[in-house]
């Protein structure tokens, strides 16, 4: 979702770029975050939706995916504006 319009006291909604590829009982999820810190990232992982969730300024970054009911994340890695996560999913 990407809201344009907005006022002056409302936050503009940005869905980042992001890449999200399987293999081999593995899911790896890249989403491209410049200008945000780690510190300023929230990921949830409940039931079958990921959400990866961040804000500055007047800008709120959200993305929501869907993944394998009873995945796990087992890898974590931000640097450079990148977030990359990798999730096992069950077998």
């Amino acid at each position: 979702m990407d809201i344009t319009n907005r006022q002056d006291d409302e936050k503009t909604v940005i869905a980042p770029p992001t890449d999200v590829t399987g293999t081999g009982g593995c899911i790896r999820v890249t989403c491209h975050l410049q200008g945000i810190c780690e510190e300023e990232i929230r990921i949830d992982l409940e039931k079958s939706q990921l959400t990866l969730h961040a804000s500055k300024q007047n800008e709120t970054f959200l993305r929501k995916i869907t993944v394998p009911e009873g995945s796990r994340i087992i890898n974590k890695k931000f640097r450079d504006g990148i977030l990359e996560l990798t999730l096992e999913t069950p077998s």
